[in-house]
């Protein structure tokens, strides 16, 4: 039977194929063409090349989550080199927003890409970006909504100690919000001076944790802040806080 004698969608099918394999050919024969005849980038230093997680997503053609496991991997990657050679992580936010694009659902890339942007990478407005993406994206997360809290509570050059209590405490109203949210939430509201919000939530902690070193803490703080109101100095009921930071390798 000659090729004539095929059914019309049989001979589309076998035009198509040939010309994919016509293209196939070709395109492996540039690719081999330019990796010979063009300078390669220092390392990952392509990470400057790729797009916005947005476009990335339709070339992965379904396969989001593993072209994120790959991303993961080169975020990794990425953070250890330049930790352990110049501490530059000028890449780093571009990186971490491409992978939760991919992933919108691991919440282990956004706290890692935060709390290294914050520390590290010197970035805190990135870091509180990443953060804030993270939320939308989780909604019903209580241990993004913790971490957020906590990465106010570490800023860098200086505590956001509102900032860390309004997201202890949408931590602990979320189921899986770590137990230690609502502690957390009460000693971050007395030390930015909020007494009354505080003692209300250390009441709840006094209520309901099972932790007796808990229930003495909130016994005691709540003692505190009744004692500086009582007073008229409530700065009696706060505690100075200085704020950590990450030390270097070569400062250690």
């Amino acid at each position: 039977m000659s090729a004539f004698a095929l059914p019309a969608v049989r001979r589309r099918m076998l035009g198509a194929w040939a010309v994919a394999l016509v293209l196939g050919v070709a395109t492996f024969r540039l690719a081999g063409h330019c990796a010979r005849v063009l300078p390669r980038p220092a390392p990952f230093e392509e990470l400057a090349y790729y797009p916005s997680g947005r476009n990335v997503e339709p070339a992965t053609i379904g396969h989001a989550e593993t072209a994120a496991d790959l991303a993961w991997l080169r975020a990794v990657q990425y953070y250890g080199e330049h930790r352990s050679t110049d501490n530059r992580f000028d890449r780093m936010f571009h990186v971490f927003d491409i992978l939760t694009t991919l992933s919108p659902h691991f919440e282990s890339a956004y706290v890692f890409g935060a709390f290294a942007l914050a520390q590290e990478g010197h970035d805190f407005a990135r870091a509180e970006q990443l953060m804030l993406k993270g939320i939308d994206s989780n909604p019903a997360s209580g241990r993004l909504a913790f971490e957020l809290g906590f990465l106010y509570y570490v800023k860098p050059g200086g505590r956001d100690l509102a900032g860390a209590a309004e997201f202890f405490e949408q931590a602990a109203r979320l189921p899986d919000g770590p137990p230690m949210s609502r502690h957390f939430a009460a000693f971050s509201r007395q030390n930015s001076g909020d007494l009354l919000v505080a003692y209300q939530l250390w009441q709840q902690v006094q209520r309901s944790s099972d932790n007796r070193y808990l229930r003495d803490m909130a016994e005691r703080e709540m003692g505190r802040i009744r004692g500086a109101i009582a007073s008229g100095h409530r700065e009696q009921a706060q505690d100075h806080l200085s704020t950590p930071r990450v030390l270097f390798k070569d400062e250690r």
